[in-house]
This record gives structure tokens, sequence and C-alpha cells, in this order.
């Protein structure tokens, strides 16, 4: 219930009085939790020094150059190669989906839907165990290693969701828009490629980068089918040097994903309200 004033400022102060304190006492539990779990779990001076010893571990997979062999950064680099190879497939997809002819529009709408509505870590072991680890074409031998295989299976899933992105932004379009190229004589492949595809390509920048910070984060099943990322490197310095670090381990990681994944969905706001306005 909002308390009316004269002046309309009033209102909205009181609003954000509310909203502020909201959020001062959740920031407040929060820290007392934080601070509670800190005093049962305190580290000493020589396991702060173990902790920042195993540091690069957990952000390259590797302690003795700077080589990446796995850790924080290969899921990077899988959400990047992911969002390439995905991102061709679903503007593929997407741009069948509304194709004039009715095998290729239903058979880019079966797939779309069936890796949409799929489960990821299935789909994973489903890739797994489906590709073979090498295979042999005479000149030379194509390997298939885990993280190949699992970029294949998060590409799959993340391509079906482009293809709704990029049929959805291309259908948003106002049909007035074909409409008045038409009578330009433009062509049904000039009007797309030409008029409808660049406006649309706005709108579809968003809900990409979301995706992307949603694909970023959900690398970390890849860890289930043999791959040494970020989630992984944690589970073997905890093998090692005991369970007491898994607090401060998965809180960095944690903190990681947070201060990659953040700015994108900061960004991808921004953009929704310039779109909006």
């Amino acid at each position: 219930m909002e308390i009316k004033d004269k002046n309309t400022n009033t209102s909205k102060n009181i609003k954000l009085t509310w909203k502020s304190l909201l959020g001062f006492t959740l920031a407040t539990i929060l820290l007392v939790v934080t601070i509670s779990t800190l005093k049962v779990n305190l580290l000493t001076i020589e396991e702060w020094q173990t902790l920042l010893r195993r540091l690069p571990y957990i952000l390259i997979g590797n302690q003795e150059n700077w080589a990446v062999k796995g850790g924080f950064a290969l899921n990077i680099i899988i959400s990047l190669a992911c969002m390439i190879i995905s991102t061709i497939l679903g503007v593929i997809l997407g741009l069948s989906q509304i194709s004039s002819q009715r095998v290729v529009r239903w058979l880019a709408w079966f797939l779309t839907q069936f890796f949409r509505n799929s489960p990821w870590l299935v789909i994973l072991y489903v890739v797994l165990y489906l590709f073979p680890f090498q295979i042999n074409l005479g000149f030379v031998s194509v390997e298939f290693s885990p993280v190949a295989k699992s970029i294949v299976g998060l590409s799959l899933v993340v391509a079906a969701n482009i293809s709704e992105i990029v049929r959805g932004a291309i259908q948003s379009i106002p049909s007035e828009q074909w409409e008045a190229a038409k009578a330009m004589g433009y062509t049904n492949n000039q009007i797309l490629r030409l008029v409808i595809f660049p406006q649309a390509f706005k709108r579809m920048i968003p809900p990409w980068m979301n995706w992307y910070a949603i694909l970023t984060m959900g690398t970390t099943l890849t860890n289930l089918v043999g791959v040494p990322e970020g989630l992984t490197s944690v589970r073997q310095v905890l093998e090692l040097e005991g369970e007491r670090f898994a607090i401060p381990l998965y809180t960095i990681l944690m903190l990681l994903f947070f201060l990659y994944c953040y700015p994108i969905a900061w960004w991808t706001r921004k953009l929704e309200q310039r779109l909006v306005e």
C-alpha cells in the first residue's frame, strides 16, 4: 500500500527505504552466517599458505607453468567454444524454422524442441558414449577427448535455445516491414537478409548474452564426464589436502564464476533497457 503525498517523490522515497532496509537485513544475515562459518573453520597460517599454493591449480589446473590444463580457465574455454558452435547451429536452425519448405521447417522444429527439453547431463552422457575416442580416416586420426565431447553435447543444447531466440526475434518484426519491402521489389531472401535480420539482430543480443552466462555456469556438469575443469580441480585438491579446505575452495570457485558471469548479466540488463527505451 502506497502513502500518497502532494509531492510524488515521497512515495518513491518510502519504497526505496523499504528496499534498502530489506537488502540491509539480508546482507547482515549473510555476513553473520559467513563470520560464524569462518570462526568454526578458521584456517591457520600454514593452511592459508597451502591454499595460496594450490590456487593456480584451481585457476588453470597446473602449478608448474602457465599452460592451461584444466581448472576454471577450462570452463571459460569450453563456454567460448560452445557458444561459437551453438550460435552457428542456432542461427541455421532458427532460420530453418521459418522456412517456406514444410519438411525443413518441421525437422528444424523437432530438433529444437528435442534438445531444448532434454536434460543437459543426459545429453553429455549420450555424446560421451556415442562418439568414439578416436576415428582413423586412413591418412589422419581424429581424437574425441572428453573435452571435445562435452563441447559437442553442450553446443547442441544451447543451439536449440538460440534457435528459438532467432525465430522469435525474426517473427517479432512487424509484418508491415515484409509488405513494404515486397512492394519495393525485394525477394524473400533479400528482405530477410537486408531488412528483417538487421532489426532482429539487436533483439537477439540480450538473450544470447544471457544464455552465454547460463552456459558458463553449466560447464561445471562436464566434471561428471571426466573433464578436468574447475570443480574437478577443487575435488582433487580436497583429496590431497583434506576436507578442511572445502569451504574456502568452493567459495573461491563460486566467486570466480560470479566475477565472470555477473558483468555479463549486468550488461544484458542495460542492453534490454536501452532496447525498451
